[in-house]
This record gives structure tokens, sequence and C-alpha cells, in this order.
């Protein structure tokens, strides 16, 4: 299992239209094949930024999800909305 993270600057003033969007978006990575969880949080001192946190089997999970076209569908909903390239990585849980 790894937990992936994803920050995502998005465009002052256009918040609301994100999350709107973010609805299918959810439900798109929820939806992917070795997904188990999928969750979005607003920053609090910095609330164009959000925080997308996921559960994968694995890291070659996220990466063959990301050649299917729910994953080209995810990026026409979210992609307009990023102020700048989202950061992401890969962490493996401490057991």
């Amino acid at each position: 299992m790894v937990i992936e993270r994803v920050e995502l600057p998005i465009v002052p003033g256009k918040e609301t239209d994100f999350e709107a969007a973010m609805v299918r978006g959810q439900a798109l990575l929820a939806g992917a094949d070795g997904c188990h969880s999928v969750s979005l949080a607003r920053g609090v001192e910095s609330p164009s930024t959000y925080l997308l946190l996921l559960q994968w089997d694995s890291v070659d999970a996220h990466v063959a999800f990301t050649k299917t076209p729910a994953f080209a569908e995810f990026g026409q909903l979210a992609g307009p909305f990023f102020a700048g390239k989202p950061a992401m990585a890969h962490f493996a849980p401490v057991r």
C-alpha cells in the first residue's frame, strides 16, 4: 500500500468551481483499479491550496491509472483550475 500526496495550487477565486468539479474528479479517482481511498482538503492558512490524498495498492497501480481515459478526464476537469504544477509524492506507511 502507498499513499499519494498531491498539493494542488488553485487559481484564487476559482475554489468553489474547483470543488464542484472535484465531485466528479474524486469519483474518477476512486473508481481506478488499485485505488482504495481518496480525500480532498482545503488549506486553512492558504485557502487556494488543496491537499489530495489517495491510497493505492502500489506506485505501479497509480502509474497504470495515468494511462487511462479516466485520468485524461480527470485532467480535463481539474487542470483548468491549477495555478501552477501540482506537487506529488508517494509514501509508504511505517509499520
